[in-house]
């Protein structure tokens, strides 16, 4: 595990099994409400997890999760968050899913993280009375719109960038959305040409309906980035050298670092 204080590593535990609670693993701990809290990116919450998974119930709760899910799971988003990685975090995640039943995952699941390990039949058996304890995706998709919208238009960037807008006074460009979903800015262009062609979205991208609106992001892939910050910075021994790291943290479309670490929120 990296080198971090006990209540950073404990506290983003904590909010990482209640951001599954929202997407259906039945922890127990509080959901996290993203109507209050913010919206959570699924394939954020993946990679944030293997940075942080110990041997606990979640190494067969979230396989489980993985194979029931695997519809909704977008895999080259996946992929994309992953291969941004720096080497260092890459061989934690790595080295946590190894020593996990991920093995048991589809071959699309594997394949991102380059995963060959074979379940013992024990395991794949625990996997499977586990997958009978999750939410139905029927229930989930009322508690995430991320995979709400999935359902609605496809697993895909552009019912990601249809679940970005829900957010009020969001005011991101085109190439500021693609990396918030880690795409290609192409991509994000032309589905905001359709979405403005269509009436959907005015000419500042913001929606013209906004119907049920969200505060913002509780987990994205800024907070991947936030968190590689976050691990670098306590492994510093200068005092100089993780306030410099500690002062690239941007909490725009990050919610989830502003709980873990209050006293760097901004009005702190």
């Amino acid at each position: 595990m990296m080198n971090l204080p006990e209540t950073i590593k404990n506290r983003a535990c904590f909010m990482i099994r209640c951001a599954w609670v929202t997407m259906g693993i039945p922890f127990d701990v509080p959901m996290v409400n993203e109507k209050r809290e913010g919206i959570i990116d699924l394939e954020a919450l993946l990679i944030a997890t293997f940075l942080f998974m110990e041997q606990d119930r979640i190494v067969t709760d979230l396989p489980a999760w993985i194979i029931r899910f695997k519809d909704i799971i977008n895999h080259q988003k996946l992929k994309s968050i992953f291969n941004s990685c720096p080497k260092k975090h890459k061989r934690t995640i790595i080295e946590n899913l190894n020593q996990a039943p991920f093995g048991a995952t589809q071959e699309s699941f594997k394949r991102v993280f380059g995963l060959k390990n074979i379940p013992s039949k024990e395991i794949i058996q625990t996997i499977e009375r586990r997958s009978s304890k999750l939410n139905s995706l029927n229930h989930v998709a009322q508690t995430s719109i991320m995979l709400k919208n999935r359902l609605l238009y496809g697993t895909g960037f552009r019912a990601d960038l249809i679940t970005v807008t829900q957010i009020k006074n969001i005011k991101m460009n085109g190439k500021q959305l693609a990396n918030l979903l880690c795409t290609a800015d192409s991509t994000i262009s032309r589905i905001l040409n359709d979405l403005r062609s269509c009436k959907f979205l005015d000419q500042d991208n913001e929606r013209i309906r906004l119907a049920n609106p969200y505060p913002g992001m509780f987990l994205s892939t800024q907070t991947i980035l936030n968190l590689y910050e976050i691990i670098d910075a306590e492994e510093f021994r200068s005092e100089e050298l993780k306030k410099e790291a500690y002062e690239n943290i941007s909490f725009k479309n990050d919610r989830f670092c502003i709980q873990l670490l209050p006293s760097l929120a901004p009005g702190s």
